[in-house]
Parts: C-alpha cells; structure tokens; sequence
C-alpha cells in the first residue's frame, strides 16, 4: 500500500446514499487514496493487513478485516442521476492471501467516472483528517461540508440529510438525529478536521425542517499543519540533497542544508554565515526537481 493521503472523488460520489460503518468507510477510502493523479484506469491496489491495520488504528486484525471486506461487498450505494438513479457496488473484486498478508482490490469499473480524470465537480481532501474521526456520520458530514467549502455554506433539508446518510429508523426523530449525528459531528470536526461548522435550524412552524451548515476554516488544525514536519518516509528520500549546491535564478550559489516535505511544499533550506537568520525556500515538488 503506498503511503498515500489524497482522496479524489467526484460531487455524485460524495452525495451518494450509503450506510456503512465507520472501519468500511475508512477502508473505502484507503483504497481510493491508492489511485495515482494521472491515473485514466483502474488497477489491482495491495494493501497489507498490518498496514491498513495502523492506519485506521482500530486492531481489527485479519479476521475482523476479513468480515468488513465481506460487509462491504454485500453494501452497494445509490447514486441519484438524470434519468432516475443507480446502483454500484464499490469493488468488483477483494481477494486475500495468507503467504502476503495483503488484500488485492479492484474498483468497480462502474465507478470510473467518479474517481478518474476529475477536472471539475469534484472534492479533494486528506484522509489524515478523517481517520480519527469516531462516527460514520461525521466522516460523510466532512465529505458533504468540504464540497461546499468555498461556497462557506450548504443547506439540506433534515429529510434530504438523513437519506443521504441512511440513518436507521431510530434516528428519523430529530432530535435524536441532532443528537447523534449533528452534534456528534460538530464535536469530532473542530478537534480533528480541517474545517468544521456552525449550523441553524430552519422551522416551519415548531418543526425543524432544514439545516443551514456554516461551513468554517479550522485555524487551529490548520496552523498545527503548517508547523509539523511530516515525518515519513519522503524526508529519508530527500536526504540526499544535503550539501548540493544549487544555482539560483539570481545567478548565486547556494549549498543546501535541508530539504524536508512541509504543508504540501518542499522546503530548502541553504547553509549561511549568519546563524541568527534562516535562508530558505518553499516550492513544489516539480520545481524542485527542475532545480536540482
């Protein structure tokens, strides 16, 4: 399994009615997160037990694995499309083997429109933000919410919000259903997620019939990200770039000192005579490969 954080899927997916556990969905989108950007089909992702074990933190082991691999199979999920809907599966095929510890899955062919090649309608996010959330429903709440990120806003009507989400009989009461999927969520997104919201029921008459999402930047999340160094395996591939010197665009030398993955950017870092002042550059990936 490649260490990969980045989901990608289309609005449609996003919006889809499903009900799954919180362990499927993460599942779910660990295999999704395995599909490379320039990606235009499908392949077989491997993924080991143990690792998708320490990813979702859960102690599932094989067995357990083995049991919510079965379970997602036997949960398709709905998509509402022009001419009326349609029902996929998420894989066309998990197989397991025992010598590897590893599970080799297939996306639905079906899905391919939702997952590959995404030029607009989509929505994109990090799984580091949604792994520790605890509830189902609050890992969909993010999802639905990050579509309307830039809009800061999105509205549904409680009918609309609990088919999209599938919530069983018991929490067709509203305030039940505020209980444990709205405010649970509010909760889990300000201490974990990258945005999080404020929310205003809309009434008709003494009935809450519509909720208004405020949907707001983390500042917190956000700012704890911008000042850790992710410590992975990408900072050992980079070692090698210590003591190099490079020729800047203004035609000087400079030797690096470090080079380090840091908020989605490389950061370079260059040896200097002046101990008290940092000298140090933040690009992309691509153009740090045309520098060197």
């Amino acid at each position: 399994m490649k260490n990969r954080n980045i989901v990608k899927q289309g609005y449609k997916l996003i919006n889809a009615r499903y009900k799954l556990s919180t362990n499927e969905i993460k599942f779910i989108m660990l295999v999704i997160a395995q599909i490379e950007l320039n990606d235009n089909e499908f392949t077989t992702y491997t993924l080991k037990v143990s690792d998708i074990d320490t990813r979702l933190n859960a102690g599932l082991g094989y067995t357990r694995l083995k049991k919510l691999t079965k379970d997602v199979m036997s949960k398709p999920f709905v998509i509402d499309t022009d001419f009326g809907f349609q029902t996929f599966n998420w894989f066309s095929s998990i197989n397991y083997f025992e010598k590897t510890g590893t599970f080799v899955v297939r996306i639905s062919e079906d899905l391919k429109p939702y997952l590959l090649d995404l030029k607009s309608r989509f929505v994109k996010y990090n799984l580091k933000y949604i792994l520790p959330l605890s509830s189902n429903y609050s890992i969909r709440v993010y999802q639905l919410l990050k579509e309307y990120e830039k809009l800061t806003r999105r509205t549904f009507t409680v009918i609309e919000l609990q088919d999209i989400l599938q919530v069983p009989k018991s929490l067709k009461v509203y305030s039940e259903f505020k209980r444990k999927v709205i405010q649970v969520a509010e909760k889990e997104l300000i201490e974990h997620c990258d945005i999080f919201f404020e929310y205003e029921e809309i009434k008709q008459g003494r009935k809450v019939t519509e909720i208004l999402f405020r949907i707001k930047k983390n500042k917190d999340i956000l700012e704890k990200d911008n000042n850790k160094l992710f410590k992975d395996s990408s900072i050992i591939e980079y070692e090698k770039y210590k003591n190099i010197e490079v020729k800047m665009q203004d035609g000087t030398i400079k030797k690096i000192k470090s080079v380090i993955p840091l908020g989605g950017q490389i950061k370079i870092s260059y040896f200097t005579e002046d101990k008290f002042n940092e000298d140090f550059s933040l690009i992309n990936e691509d153009d740090f490969k045309k520098m060197i």
